[in-house]
């Protein structure tokens, strides 16, 4: 009964009120402490910093509300080397003062690695493990030997590849390939209706090149065109030497193409790439 009388008696209430009198304003006045200190409801939009280069990022660094920070680069041919190619929050995002903006940097100069060595491998694979580590594949050249489209030798502009020769990524890598000591011709593949890196991808497979390429103007997106025309045409009984180069002619125009649908797109395995004019003497007998 005694802590119950004291909890009423006039002692005890008169600190319960002193209590939450003083209570009232600190909690009011931390509340308006955080609210500055946090800056809650002030928020600024983030800038639009692709396209600039480090040097003119810290010309502008202290007028910026924000803080920048670089946190990884890249190699690519679609940004200018040594500028902003991506960041987080994106532009136009409200955040608060001080938030730290990370960026993508594109590399002044892509990145460099040891060629890895595809001699002996046969092509597709040497195009894999080529591609895997960034590197493109070039131009076939075809030698007489035993292994047929199997990998003599690699090059880049012209010379041979030695052990532990570095190269930058996206370099070129051209092939030295075995005919199989035949004079073996193939097919002409049909590339109308095909990207730029399709009809590479499938002039690959058919041991063939590709010489060059046009682009119709105007157009605004390479990766968007697409081939009307090549030299030579698609053929089913024409055949040349592997190693043959065919040119490219593209439009963005791709509504204007006119294409056979049945061969368009047309599955080819890599085994099937190559056929001899002894093969397609067999199939006519």
């Amino acid at each position: 009964m005694g802590f119950i009388n004291f909890i009423f008696s006039k002692l005890f209430l008169i600190n319960l009120g002193i209590a939450v009198g003083l209570s009232i304003p600190v909690t009011v006045g931390l509340y308006y402490w955080l609210d500055y200190q946090t800056e809650h409801g002030i928020t600024v939009q983030t800038p639009d910093l692709s396209g600039l280069k480090l040097k003119d990022l810290e010309a502008i660094a202290d007028t910026l509300e924000v803080e920048l920070v670089v946190i990884d680069s890249l190699y690519s041919d679609e940004f200018p080397r040594g500028t902003v190619a991506d960041q987080d929050p994106k532009p136009g995002l409200s955040v608060k003062r001080g938030r730290k903006i990370y960026m993508t940097v594109n590399a002044m100069l892509p990145k460099q690695m040891v060629v890895p060595d595809v001699k002996n491998l046969s092509l597709r694979q040497a195009k894999a493990v080529l591609e895997s580590v960034g590197l493109r594949l070039g131009n076939l050249e075809y030698r007489p030997d035993i292994a047929k489209n199997a990998v003599l030798e690699q090059k880049i502009n012209g010379r041979t590849v030695r052990k532990g020769t570095l190269a930058f990524s996206g370099t070129v890598v051209d092939l030295v390939l075995g005919d199989g000591l035949s004079n073996t011709r193939v097919l002409i593949p049909y590339l109308i209706h095909y990207t730029l890196q399709e009809a590479m991808d499938r002039l690959s497979l058919y041991s063939l090149n590709l010489a060059t390429y046009k682009i119709d103007d105007p157009f605004t997106d390479s990766t968007k065109v697409r081939v009307y025309k090549q030299v030579p045409a698609f053929s089913e009984t024409n055949l040349v030497p592997m190693g043959t180069s065919i040119i490219l002619y593209l439009t963005e125009d791709t509504l204007s193409i006119q294409y056979d649908s049945t061969l368009y797109a047309l599955p080819v395995l890599m085994g099937d790439s190559i056929l001899t004019e002894e093969t397609i003497h067999e199939e006519e007998f």
